[in-house]
């Protein structure tokens, strides 16, 4: 008997350590993710659940870092902010597709929520503005790493959170995913995020969900090729004159020209 109790009592010391080593294995792990981040992002991070994040995302601080350090000089309150992916990155014709207005783009290629809710705000920080489009499209490919439409919910409302400390009242508008050729084997798991999306917009003040999806699509609910490059995912020149006038359709509602 007294030889059983021992021996329960070493496993319930052996088990404790385990635990403990398990423990200090994960804030190891937690820490070596956060490499490359400065201290207030891996605060951020750890505040909002996004160290498991932030690995992958600290390959674009350097971009990041970039795109803002001319924040405090080249903003004013006449741009309208452009948040998110490669489909503003390549946006060259930017400018004159959306005129009158005026734009500023701090985007990078392969954005996803989940790390631009680490980086808005050093994206914003500084900046002046009057409004915000975001777009990000990559949260969802058909990898195994595709989040669900509630975490990039969650995600999306970091971002816009992010925003408000800066500005609390500033128009804030969430462009729909776009059908494209190449991604569109997971089309519907897309279309649940953008309602999801659509569904966050209603739910936060002074912000707007912009649809665009039907004015890609066929008359038969397939992708309409002639808009996109030959990567089948970034629009072309055609495409982009048929997403501003969209997005400005959306904005003049909102926001004077």
């Amino acid at each position: 008997m007294k030889i059983s109790k021992r021996l329960f009592s070493l496993t319930r010391v052996h088990a404790l350590v385990f635990v403990a080593l398990i423990h200090l294995g994960a804030i190891g792990q937690e820490k070596k993710a956060a490499e490359g981040l400065s201290e207030s992002q891996k605060a951020f991070c750890s505040k909002n659940d996004l160290l498991g994040y932030a690995e992958k995302a600290s390959k674009w601080k350097a971009e990041v870092d970039r795109l803002s350090e001319n924040n405090a000089t080249e903003g004013s309150d006449s741009d309208i902010l452009c948040l998110g992916s490669s489909s503003f990155r390549l946006w060259e014709s930017i400018n004159q597709n959306m005129a009158p207005y005026k734009m500023l783009r701090r985007a990078y290629g392969g954005s996803k929520y989940c790390d631009l809710a680490i980086f808005a705000p050093k994206l914003i920080d500084g900046l002046q503005y009057r409004a915000v489009l975001i777009f990000v499209g990559n949260d969802i490919t058909g990898s195994d790493s595709d989040k669900t439409p509630g975490e990039i919910v969650r995600l999306a409302t970091l971002v816009i959170a992010s925003i408000r400390t800066q500005k609390p009242n500033v128009p804030i508008f969430l462009i729909e995913i776009t059908p494209t050729p190449s991604r569109f084997k997971v089309w519907p798991k897309i279309q649940e995020a953008n309602q999801a999306l659509e569904a966050l917009a209603k739910g936060q003040s002074n912000t707007f969900f912009i649809k665009t999806a039907t004015s890609y699509l066929t008359a038969n609910g397939e992708p309409r090729s002639e808009l996109f490059l030959k990567d089948k995912l970034h629009q072309n020149q055609q495409g982009y004159e048929l997403w501003s006038s969209i997005i400005k359709h959306s904005l003049s509602s909102v926001v004077s020209k």
